[in-house]
């Protein structure tokens, strides 16, 4: 672990350098040659501002004295929290004085040491809370590849392991596996193993932490020594009345005085320097060369300057009065005491002094003067006294921890520039004389003549000094010690309190300004190549800019800034966080319970407690060691020189963040070091001994290898560990922001070091962390272990023989002795002097409470010996039988291998008895042993054998099996009393050959056992009965004596049983009494018939087994009946394998077999189960075919069933037949129920039905023998459907089909929503659809007009009744025969009562489903015109325009259309028509309208992320950039194009700019400019504002200056002009119409526009396409209609007005949006465009429609147009289609979406009441050209009330004109409509044609 020292105690002054203190003698200025030198600089990273960062409060002075006092010395003696690193808090005190006027003119010297340079000026760094993770480096960027190339310095890496994931898994294992070739270098870095990824778990927003502030260039020994050596020689100087001596030049050059020192001593000193006349050489060695009397004006300087200063040293050192080794009383407060305690002090907490009220120690700890830094400040001032603007105020001095008011007092204000004032003297000091005492000779006399140090307040005679003075000598005065102690108490201040964020921000930009303004030295050595070309491939590298900074490039700067005396550079270091307080960055058990990190071995916050490691039996937790602590580093901060506490190991990771760079030196170098870095700074060490325990000192690697150190390096980073081995010193530093974790772990092999860093600290009087006899005694109670006390044992008899030792020093000073069996308090065991831990004995007085070890004794009290106690925690004997049993647990390996060897030794060949003994005790041991292996295999080698000899040795029960059983049989005997004959014995299983192998094996075993004698015997034995075997097998018995010879041989076998093992002879012998006894079985068997195979196959096995020969007859007669069965089996297994059977294959094997053959009778009684079950099978097949009468029919599935189970097993044909039948029925059957479920899909069946009666016909034919309910329910439904079909009213019975499709046709011409209004054409007056033009000049019309209404018709149509349809009522009360004589009321339940087959197939039913959704429109918007015009108030002359057209609609359908029976809408239209056409004509006004505009963005398509943007696509970067919808066009624009701030969050509401420009509101982020398409002047714009304001007629345009702001730029294409108030609707007021030949009463000419266009009243409606569609008339012309051209009207019948008659009076639109039409409200009501928008309807969206309903285009009534959202005004009518339709001619329309029962007419909502979702009738896109969104180019914007276009060339109007413009108010021209849309009702209905990509047309240009 590494750490920089904890804070001072007193509060930091951070402008000021660590050295000066306020309490400095003020020197005077320094001479002029002093400033000659080059001024150096400070540079502080705390002058980058960051928002957040929190200066630390530094505590009151006040509070800080008040705690110095008698409560702080129990204190004294407490544990060590953290080595040095706290032992800083008390150690490095810093003394300053409290007001400005005190200050001493130091402490203004360029205030930073130098030229402050400011980093960054301006605001604070803005943070986020939280630390982003993707902004620094995880573990997850580190690089794959090692870094390459050789390292600053010369230096050698360090090793880095890999360890395998098996590896992994123990660390202790693993780090004492590589500890041997880790300790060679000190340190070694460790990369866990792919995939395992600690998480970071710490707060980030939460987590805070303070700094600490570290000046590198007086971190650096030799720096601070050259630094502390001319502060003494200055103070000297001055003491001695020469303030102003001056620093030697020579050549210019100031002479170093440090180094010239230093070379001196290095030459052996100032008389062997004279005596060789080595001054010349030594002007070399300082870098002089070719000057004249070089060796002169060295030797003058040194002796002039240096000389007297080290003499006066020298006279101090050997002065017995001045001495420090002089003997004092302990309880005087001299001088030397409080030395003492100030250097205790530094090894103890903070506030806790040796003595209650000791003062405090030297305040020259951290002074500056003249020869070390550059001209006070107060040079600088004027005559006046008044500083020069160049100087800068003074930081916040440094304030003391102990008795400031004190050290106020006795500073003196005479002191200042000038050196007026005298040293005190007792008399002046505020203490009475009485408590002053001289340091010299301890009395406390004369105190007129006593001098008070102004450093420690100590006296001193002027007659005790050596040299004595005379006089009081000006200004302060400091003691020899206090002049010697300068900057004894170097250390860190405190920084700023951070976040991670705040740190990262911190250290992120000084990185970035630090090397911007400092190049490395790779980036200015390389002439023109840039650093990134350089090193622009490096992995390692960061990137500032086009600078490219490298970890060599980081390393070597730092360690120039540490060496450099001119350039000073301040970083803070987050160092030592503990993770107690702030959280570890690893997950815990108590934090993270469920993350299976937290219960990782390599977590740092379990390392210290693994079982192998030995810091688990410390009792409480030590932070730092024990409990990790965490550490915040930024560029160049640094931890120094160090090793760990108690020499421990120690393991560092890295979470996240850049590279750290360690330094290490291995244990076995560590004396080598230390003279090192004495000899390089020998000062520091005189006055600090303890030095490199405080952190504070570096050293330059480099150096320490030219001093014979071995130096290693590392880089550290994110993810990886650095472990540091025992005694080892390491240092380090930071190239950035990171964040590592460390903790301290001991191995086994550590407890000798550890013992010796523990003397060590008690020769430095260093304060221990923990107590090691302690820890020894705590591993020996918890752990019992043999392997613990194997490394215990050596530790623990050192420990116990020095215990004992000190016992017995301190009982010869028979004092007594007490025995406490409990722990005390840690304080209550260390010795008071030399800070020790006394854990197992200490020595105590009644008269304090101060302990002591048993060394000094002496200092504990002035009692005599006999009153002090020995307090021990352990008895002699329990520490003895302590140590005892851990020896006799180490010795228990070695006193086994003793018994091991002596049974080895006493036998060669030992019993095994003994080995097995010696193995189970060896078992036992809880330790390996290496004998114990080899041991193991002996023993489980004899245990082998015995087993294989006890298989001889004990016989196992007989097992006894049944003659017939196979297998070989041992011995066998017919009709014996022994019963050998009737049961066969298992033979043995060794053999005699085995026998002697074992007894062989044994031999090569070398064990002894009892059973190698049995087995010896047993072999004798066996033996002698092979002989008798032999005997018998040769004796040829006569047949007399057969009986004879066949019991002898049954005997012999018998004892060949006993022996339990197996002689071949035997078995011989037993095949003679087999053969007996089976000849005798043989004569019987072979006479039964019923023998079974298996029995056959027995006797053969048998015959074979005791050799019957082959010429035996039996043995013939076996064989015989052996081949015959095995023949028969053969064909039974070969007919069962067959997959399928036939009846006869099976009958052949049921015949009777003949006599005497033997079979297998399983197989036989399978194959009669399998015959039995196929003639059932046949049979029910039979009874299926041809079923007699009143049978029940079976269903297919028992059908299908049995033929599977058929096909399985049998192959029998009426089966066969039976499967071919009912594979067709199965698939009729799927078939009618796909049909019936409306899933039928035909694939080349022209007429559905035409197949399903071919299906009837079939079925009825050949499928009666089954039960069909599939079919059975689709025959029923196909005689409804053809029933269904006669009904319909258009159905013809000669052709025997329905002709619907030219009614669908005309029902479909006169129901197009989108021709609901009439057209604006005043030629349109005859009941047809074509216009009535006059005839072409010359020819004669054969056109007729009727007298009441004028309205004129064509010839042929007028001969079509002979009257005025319009007007005579007979063409519509039946009285004039039609075609189609029915009514539409009745239409509806026929499409009810259809059957489900009809509805699913039908065509008919299709095309009467649209007939009545369509009529029933129709229906409805003529009823509620009718509901609206009964009221008197609202028959009016205008309105006979949209009568006729409903007529027209009517006529064309000519069924009655009502809904009811008893109504007829034609006849009421005509009775409304009658009365309409004899009213006048009323004259009425315009109202006024607003303009409206055409945008680029209106004309575009959607661009390929759905946006209609302002950038119009035209930049690919912005696909998929954010989107924003606006809330009133719903158009989708990206973010950024219209600065829609991505912070306001997706729930604040977006108005486009177009929708603002529209509505005449203010675009809130940005400003909107409209520039028209025409205009070339840049600056030149459109004033929509006005426009829209004074509903222009013209466009107004303005100059506007460049924007210098957020601009958008909008193109205007075109513009609809607008409408001002008191405009007549006809176009005049004052000229009302009149009824003429021209036409009908109320048609006036076209109406022109400006530009000569014609005004089109047609295009008023909402249909998509602006040009009327041309129709054919159902009747043939004789004649044609040509287009004649008609003269341009005046400009003042402009027309704009609302309403879409050619009347150009305000008619109502049609009511397409009504949901309750028939109600009695709607009756009476307006007609749909003048109501509002219902409440809940949102702003521009849809209102949902029934399906029947109209647009939504005159749903709304609106003051004016441009209200309407664009989409509203644009959209045109949703067709509809029916989804059913699979081969339909051409597409049909369908309603859109199911509407409720009670806005619809009576017959739908019955219609419809069954099945309200209906699916059959979705919406219905538009055929024509898409709404305008997605239109074509060029189109015109259509709204509810829209200028309509003029007619197209064809229709005989001149083509659009140009138009003139004025600079400031111009009237636009723009294009009138194309050609009429020529395609016929198969396009319109059909899909969309491709959209034209032209660019769309503009206004004519000059």
């Amino acid at each position: 672990m590494h750490g920089s020292p904890s804070p001072r105690g007193a509060p930091a002054r951070r402008g000021r350098s660590p050295r000066t203190s306020a309490a400095s003698p003020a020197p005077s200025a320094p001479p002029p040659d002093f400033s000659a030198k080059a001024p150096p600089t400070f540079t502080s990273c705390l002058t980058i501002a960051v928002e957040g960062a929190i200066p630390i409060e530094r505590p009151d002075p006040s509070g800080a004295t008040a705690s110095d006092g008698p409560a702080s010395a129990p204190g004294d003696s407490k544990r060590a929290p953290r080595k040095s690193k706290t032992d800083a808090l008390a150690a490095l005190h810093t003394h300053a004085q409290t007001t400005l006027g005190e200050e001493s003119l130091n402490d203004t010297i360029n205030d930073e040491s130098g030229i402050r340079i400011q980093l960054r000026d301006g605001p604070p760094l803005t943070v986020p809370p939280m630390l982003d993770l993707s902004t620094v480096k995880t573990p997850d960027m580190r690089p794959k590849t090692p870094k390459s190339g050789p390292r600053p310095f010369g230096l050698t890496d360090c090793p880095t392991f890999h360890p395998t994931p098996e590896q992994w898994k123990d660390p202790m294992a693993y780090i004492d596996s590589i500890s041997e070739s880790g300790k060679r270098y000190g340190m070694c870095k460790i990369v866990p193993p792919m995939g395992w990824n600690m998480p970071f778990v710490t707060d980030t927003e939460r987590f805070r932490f303070k700094t600490r502030l570290q000046r590198l260039n007086s971190i650096e020994a030799s720096s601070r020594a050259k630094v502390n050596f001319l502060e003494q020689l200055y103070r000297f100087h001055k003491q001695q009345g020469n303030p102003r001596v001056s620093v030697p030049t020579i050549n210019h050059k100031p002479l170093d005085l440090w180094l010239l020192r230093k070379e001196v001593h290095k030459l052996g000193g100032y008389d062997v320097v004279c005596r060789e006349k080595k001054w010349a050489d030594l002007g070399r060695l300082l870098g002089y060369t070719g000057i004249p009397g070089l060796a002169s004006q060295i030797r003058n300087s040194y002796s002039r300057v240096i000389l007297p200063y080290e003499q006066f040293c020298d006279r101090v050192r050997n002065s017995p009065a001045l001495s420090p080794n002089k003997p004092r009383d302990p309880q005087l407060k001299t001088h030397t005491n409080i030395q003492s305690a100030g250097s205790v002090g530094r090894h103890s907490t903070p506030g806790s002094t040796m003595d209650d009220d000791s003062p405090p120690s030297s305040p020259l700890t951290a002074t500056s003067s003249p020869l070390s830094e550059p001209p006070d400040e107060g040079e600088l001032k004027d005559a006046n006294g008044v500083k020069s603007e160049s100087s800068r105020p003074r930081r916040s001095a440094r304030h003391t921890s102990q008795d400031n008011g004190a050290r106020a007092r006795r500073a003196s204000t005479a002191n200042d520039a000038n050196n007026l004032g005298f040293a005190k003297v007792a008399s002046q000091d505020s203490k009475s004389p009485s408590e002053l005492h001289c340091e010299i000779c301890l009395k406390k006399d004369q105190g007129e003549k006593m001098l008070i140090c102004d450093g420690c307040d100590c006296g001193f005679h002027m007659f005790c000094l050596d040299p004595p003075l005379t006089n009081i000598p000006r200004g302060q005065w400091f003691c020899h010690n206090c002049l010697f102690g300068t900057g004894g108490d170097f250390g860190f201040d405190e920084g700023q309190e951070h976040s991670l964020s705040t740190f990262q921000a911190r250290d992120l930009e000084f990185r970035r300004l630090w090397f911007l303004s400092h190049p490395p030295q790779s980036a200015t050595m390389n002439g023109g190549q840039s650093s990134s070309a350089i090193h622009g491939n490096d992995p390692y590298a960061n990137r500032f800019g086009n600078m490219v900074v490298t970890e060599d490039d980081v390393e070597k700067e730092f360690w120039r800034l540490v060496q450099s005396q001119l350039e000073t550079v301040e970083v803070e270091y987050g160092a030592d966080v503990h993770s107690t307080t702030h959280g570890s960055g690893m997950p815990t058990l108590e934090t993270h319970p469920l993350d299976p990190y937290s219960k990782d071995p390599w977590n740092l916050n379990n390392i210290p407690i693994l079982p192998q490691s030995l810091l688990r039996y410390i009792k409480s937790d030590i932070s730092g060691m024990t409990v990790p602590w965490t550490y915040v580093g930024m560029i160049f901060s640094t931890f120094c020189w160090h090793n760990e506490d108690h020499y421990t190991y120690s393991i560092n990771y890295m979470h996240w963040g850049e590279t750290k760079t360690w330094y290490s030196i291995p244990g076995k170098d560590a004396e080598k070091f230390e003279a090192a870095i004495r000899k390089e700074a020998p000062d520091l060490f005189e006055a600090q001994p303890d030095l490199l325990f405080q952190l504070v000192t570096l050293m330059n690697p480099q150096r320490l290898k030219e001093a014979g150190v071995d130096v290693y390096a590392c880089n550290q980073r994110a993810g990886e560990f650095v472990v540091t081995f025992p005694k080892a010193y390491h240092a380090g530093f930071n190239h950035g922001l990171n964040f590592n974790e460390a903790v301290n772990f001991a191995l086994p092999d550590w407890l000798p070091l550890g013992l010796d860093c523990v003397k060590r600290y008690q020769e430095h009087r260093k304060l221990p962390v923990f107590s090691h006899d302690e820890l020894l005694i705590t591993i020996t109670q918890q752990s019992q272990s043999i392997q613990t006390a194997l490394w215990l044992n050596d530790s623990l008899q050192e420990m116990t023989d020095r215990e004992m030792d000190a016992r017995t020093r301190a009982r010869a000073l028979q004092m007594n002795e007490v025995l406490e069996e409990t722990d005390r308090a840690d304080d209550q065991y260390q010795c008071a002097v030399c800070k020790v831990f006394c854990y197992l004995s200490q020595i105590t007085c009644p008269c304090t409470t101060k302990v002591v070890c048993i060394d000094h004794v002496e200092q504990l009290c002035k009692c005599p010996p006999a009153n002090h106690i020995l307090r021990k925690r352990f008895s002699d004997t329990e520490l003895q039988d302590i140590q005892a049993k851990v020896s006799e647990r180490a010795a228990v390996p070695t006193v086994w291998r003793a018994k091991l060897k002596k049974l080895l030794d006493d036998s060669a060949r030992p019993p095994l008895k003994g080995l097995k003994a010696l193995y189970s005790e060896g078992e036992r041991i809880q330790y390996p042993l290496a004998e114990l292996n080899s041991l193991r295999k002996c023993v489980n080698r004899a245990n082998e054998w015995l087993e294989a000899a006890n298989s001889i040795l004990i016989r196992k029960p007989t097992r006894k099996r049944t003659r017939k059983s196979r297998g070989r049989s041992s011995t066998a005997e017919t009709g014996l009393s022994t019963g050998i004959g009737e049961e066969i014995i298992d033979k043995p299983d060794r053999t005699l050959d085995d026998l002697y192998s074992l007894l062989a094996e044994v031999e090569n075993l070398g064990f002894d056992a009892p059973e190698i004698a049995q087995l010896r015997t047993i072999a004798s034995e066996a033996e002698e009965t092979r002989r008798k075997a032999r005997a018998l097998l040769d004796t040829k018995a006569p047949p007399r004596d057969r009986e004879a010879f066949v019991q002898e041989c049954e005997r012999l076998i018998l004892h060949a049983q006993t022996l339990n093992v197996l002689v071949d002879e035997i078995v011989e012998v037993e095949k003679i009494v087999l053969r007996e006894q089976l000849m005798k079985e043989l004569e019987d068997v072979l006479e039964d018939d019923n023998i079974t195979l298996e029995d056959v196959r027995q006797l053969v096995a048998r015959a074979h087994a005791c050799n019957l020969p082959a010429e035996n007859m039996y043995m013939q007669r076996l064989e015989v009946l052996l081949r015959a069965g095995t023949n028969w089996e053969e064909k039974a297994k070969a007919l069962l394998d067959k997959p399928q059977r036939t009846l006869e294959d099976l009958e052949e094997f049921v015949k009777p077999r003949r006599s005497a053959m033997p079979v297998d009778p399983e197989l036989h009684e399978r194959i009669l189960d399998l015959r039995t079950k196929g003639k059932d099978l046949e049979k029910q097949a039979n009874i299926w075919l041809h079923p007699e009468p009143g049978m029940p029919k079976p269903k297919v599935q028992e059908v299908v069933r049995l033929v599977n189970e058929h096909d399985r097993d049998f192959d029998i044909p009426i089966v066969q037949d039976l499967k071919r039948t009912v594979d067709f029925a199965q698939d009729l059957e799927m078939r009618c129920e796909a049909v019936m479920r409306g899933v039928y899909n035909p694939m080349d069946e022209p007429d559905i039905f035409h197949t399903m009666l071919q299906w009837r016909k079939y079925a009825k034919d050949h499928l009666t023998m089954f039960s069909l309910p599939n079919f059975e329910t689709l025959d029923k439904q196909l005689t409804a459907h053809f029933r269904w079909l006669e009904g319909l009213p258009w159905y013809c019975r000669q052709h025997q089909e329905a002709h619907g499709q030219p009614i669908l046709d005309d029902v479909v011409e006169s129901t197009r929503p989108e021709d609901d209004l009439p057209p604006n054409d005043e030629y349109f007056t005859c009941i047809c659809t074509t216009p009535v033009r006059p005839p072409a000049h010359g020819t004669v019309s054969d056109a007729v007009q009727c007298d009441h209404c004028f309205a004129r018709f064509h010839g042929i149509c007028a001969a079509n009744g002979g009257s005025c349809p319009f007007c005579d009522h007979h063409h519509w009360n039946g009285t004039i025969h039609k075609e189609r004589n029915w009514h539409f009321f009745f239409l509806s339940p026929l499409l009810l009562q259809a059957p489900d087959v009809t509805k699913h197939y039908s065509e008919e039913w299709k095309q009467l489903e649209i007939i009545v959704h369509r009529v029933d429109r129709l229906c409805g918007v003529i009823g509620q015109f009718l509901s609206f015009a009964a009221l008197p108030a609202n028959q009016r002359v205008d309105y006979i325009p949209q009568v006729r057209h409903y007529m027209r609609k009517l006529y064309k359908i000519q069924f009655s259309v009502a809904p009811t029976p008893d109504a007829n809408f034609g006849l009421d239209l005509a009775g409304l028509h009658r009365v309409l056409a004899g009213q006048p004509i009323p004259v009425r006004m315009k109202k006024r309208r607003r303009p409206k505009f055409v945008f680029g963005q209106d004309i575009d398509k959607d661009w390929l992320d759905g946006t209609r943007c302002i950038c119009r696509g035209r930049t690919s970067y912005l696909l998929n950039f954010p989107r924003v919808e606006c809330e009133v066009c719903n158009k989708s624009y990206h973010g950024g194009c219209v600065f829609y701030p991505a912070a306001d969050g997706a729930n604040n509401r977006f108005m486009c700019p177009l929708c603002c420009v529209r509505k005449n509101r203010v675009y809130p982020y940005s400003e909107v400019r409209v520039k028209h398409v025409d205009t070339k002047e840049p600056d030149v714009f459109v004033d929509t504002k006005e426009m829209l304001d004074t509903f222009s007629k013209d466009i107004i345009y303005m100059r506007l200056p460049p924007p210098y702001t957020q601009t958008l730029f909008v193109e205007l294409i075109r513009f609809t002009p607008g409408q001002p108030d008191n405009v007549a609707a006809n176009g005049s007021a004052s000229a009302p119409p009149t009824r003429n030949g021209a036409g009908p009463p109320g048609l006036p000419p076209p109406m022109p526009l400006a530009n000569g266009s014609s005004a089109h009243p047609r295009s008023m409606h909402p249909h998509p396409h602006p040009h009327p569609h041309p129709h054919s008339h159902s009747h043939p012309h004789p004649h044609s209609h040509p287009h004649h051209p008609t003269p341009p009207a005046s400009a003042a019948q402009f027309d704009i007005g609302h309403g879409p008659g050619p009347s150009s009076q305000l008619i109502p639109p049609p009511p397409w949006a009504a949901t309750s039409r028939w109600s009695s409200a709607a009756a009476a009501a307006a007609p749909p465009g003048a109501r509002g928008m219902p409440p809940n309807m949102p702003p521009g969206g849809e209102q949902l429609r029934s399906p029947l309903a109209t647009p939504p285009q005159a749903s709304r009534k609106r003051k004016y147009p441009d209200d309407a959202p664009p989409e509203e005004r644009l959209a045109p009518a949703p067709l509809i289609r029916s989804p059913k339709r699979h081969q339909s001619s051409h597409s049909t329309p369908q309603p859109s979406v199911p509407r409720t029962n009670s806005g619809m007419s009576p017959s739908l909502a019955m219609m419809l009441a069954q099945a309200p979702g209906d699916p059959r009738s979705p919406t219905r896109q538009p055929s024509g050209p898409a709404p305008f969104p997605r239109g074509p180019p060029g189109m015109v914007p259509h709204s509810p009330v829209a200028v309509g276009r003029g007619p197209g060339p064809e229709e005989g109007l001149p083509s659009p004109s140009g138009s003139h413009h004025s600079v400031r108010k111009v009237k636009l021209n723009y294009p009138g409509g194309g050609p009429p849309n020529s395609r016929g009702e198969e396009e319109r209905w059909g899909p969309p044609l491709p959209h034209d990509n032209r660019s769309p047309p503009g206004p004519p240009r000059h």
